[in-house]
């Protein structure tokens, strides 16, 4: 069997963990020759990335090969097949209504007190850097994912990088789509350490977002403080919740279609109903050896996949929060019911209509996404990815009269004297405070 059954409350904690674990990256293995390329690419510039494109990618392209203008990817755009263009546009309409959406009021204020005046504006970053993975595959639905919602942010100069494999028309097209203002044919480590530090031809960015492999994740890493990153994504992941009202069939492609990714990928299903997992089980042997990429998928269902039966549902939902999975889909009576118990998910899918197939390409909603657990403590790309939020105060006399015992008073007790003495050198009749030792 490609996918074996788990009896929760049968395992004792360390099978429990070793179930929930997924694929780790291993960024040690790689930090030596990731930390060298990076640096080679901050001393020497241009010239370096020249050398990795020629080492890695088998091209001797000069610098002004690498944009891809404005103009090609329009041109891009008009190539493509009327239906690819059609799901392209529709794609790429629905991800802006739904970050546009995601948009805060500007600015906003509100009277503390008497004359005290506290709020926040939102400002977007100057420039963002988006990674976009190419060679054994395309991505498109990345570059709206990624480049739409920085543009709904405000930003204004909008950097891709994807390697040089992975110049296809859809994804110059979908950065056209989605307002890249430059565009290099540049990849891997390189790319990263350009968008970090700057070349002569490619900008320095203030935030690079996107995913890669092993070396882009550990570069990411690297520059992180030289420029600001998203998250550090791994493979890709999946649980489908579900109870006796389920379908088997549609179960079993669900998590098939996950585990065609990456020999990689995490595919679970978590049901009280033991009966459904031995059928979606007995579907999984039916539908996978009639996909093209049933080799990548019964990998990953055998390495870091598994069926698990719990005694009730709130233990199917308790193991659920427990291994936050990047894509949740809750195939039950009334999901919505289910959905204020769940604290930790990348996105949610209710209902057996809601496939997650259709969060990647077309509701509108983010598909990069938090993996490996940190679904728990952060968020999908979105508008906030590419912002930033700045404080504003505002006092009159009468405020800050009004605040001055609390200034000066907890100034003292941290000991920052000179804290205290602006407050008294604007009001020279405060009394003094006590002296605090």
């Amino acid at each position: 069997m490609p996918i074996e059954i788990y009896r929760w409350e049968a395992l004792d904690a360390e099978t429990r963990q070793r179930l929930l674990m997924r694929a780790r990256a291993d960024l040690q293995q790689v930090l030596p020759e990731v930390k060298a390329i990076l640096e080679d690419v901050r001393q020497r510039g241009d010239a370096a990335v020249v050398d990795y494109l020629r080492r890695f990618d088998g091209i001797d392209w000069p610098p002004e090969r690498w944009r891809v203008s404005r103009e090609a990817m329009a041109a891009a755009w008009e190539e493509l097949r009327p239906e690819v263009r059609e799901a392209l546009r529709r794609e790429a309409e629905a991800v802006r209504r739904f970050h546009e959406a995601q948009r805060e009021r500007p600015i906003w204020l509100m009277e503390m007190a008497p004359g005290v005046i506290a709020g926040q504006i939102i400002r977007p970053l100057d420039s963002a850097g988006l990674y976009i993975p190419g060679g054994r595959a395309v991505y498109p639905t990345i570059v709206h994912a990624l480049g739409i919602p920085a543009a709904v942010a405000g930003v204004r100069r909008i950097v891709a990088c994807t390697p040089p494999a992975g110049r296809h028309p859809a994804v110059l097209a979908a950065a056209y789509a989605a307002g890249v203002t430059d565009f290099f044919l540049v990849g891997g480590v390189a790319a990263i350490a350009a968008m970090a530090w700057g070349t002569e031809t490619i900008p320095k960015v203030d935030k690079i977002v996107g995913p890669g492999n092993l070396y882009v994740l550990a570069a990411k890493a690297l520059v992180m403080g030289e420029v600001a990153i998203d998250m550090l994504a791994g493979p890709t992941e999946v649980i489908v919740l579900a109870d006796e009202t389920a379908r088997p069939d549609w179960v079993a492609a669900e998590l098939l279609a996950q585990a065609e990714h990456d020999p990689h990928t995490s595919c679970l299903l978590v049901t009280p109903v033991e009966t459904l997992a031995r059928a979606v089980q007995a579907e999984i042997e039916r539908q996978g050896p009639a996909l093209p990429r049933w080799t990548i998928a019964r990998q990953a269902l055998e390495t870091y996949g598994g069926l698990i039966v719990t005694a009730d549902m709130e233990t199917a939902i308790e193991v659920c929060n427990a291994y936050a999975p990047e894509h949740l889909a809750i195939y039950t009576r009334d999901p919505w019911a289910i959905l204020p118990a769940i604290r930790h998910a990348g996105s949610v899918f209710l209902g057996p209509w809601s496939a997650v197939a259709a969060g990647d390409y077309a509701t509108g909603t983010n598909n990069t996404l938090p993996t490996g657990g940190w679904a728990r403590v952060a968020s999908s790309v979105s508008v906030d990815t590419f912002v930033k939020k700045i404080e504003v105060e505002a006092l009159t006399e009468e405020g800050l009269r009004h605040l001055a015992p609390v200034i000066t008073t907890l100034a003292e007790v941290e000991g920052l004297h000179a804290h205290a003495a602006s407050i008294h050198i604007r009001l020279p009749d405060l009394p003094a405070s006590s002296s605090l030792a």
